[in-house]
């Protein structure tokens, strides 16, 4: 794993599950790193997204449900979670006043 990927994981963890996020949850939910299996592709060459536990390999997540099973479950894709989680991680939050500003990293 090269540092820069080291670095994205990390944000992507930090950040917390990209579900429990979409749900409403807010962030920093404790989050796992699943990668997104494409076609024979390597794992370390798939893109990733942070779920929680239960998101990534609990009774409901993708893992036990499958791809489709976990779309018709949550009316969301892999690839709309992986939209969501990249575009949060190069942002910075910062709370004001308890509202969310979000500030493009450089």
């Amino acid at each position: 794993m090269t540092k820069d990927e080291k670095l994205h994981y990390g944000k992507l963890a930090r950040f917390g599950c990209v579900l429990c996020f979409q749900q409403g949850y807010g962030e920093g939910t404790p989050a796992e790193i699943h990668h997104i299996r494409t076609n024979a592709g390597l794992r370390k060459n798939s893109p990733v997204i942070p779920l929680c536990r239960e998101h990534h390999r609990g009774d409901t997540g993708i893992h036990m449900l499958g791809r489709e099973g976990f779309y018709n479950m949550y009316g969301i894709s892999e690839d709309d979670l992986l939209a969501i989680a990249n575009d949060a991680v190069n942002y910075k939050w910062e709370a004001f006043d308890g509202v969310y500003l979000g500030v493009r990293l450089q």
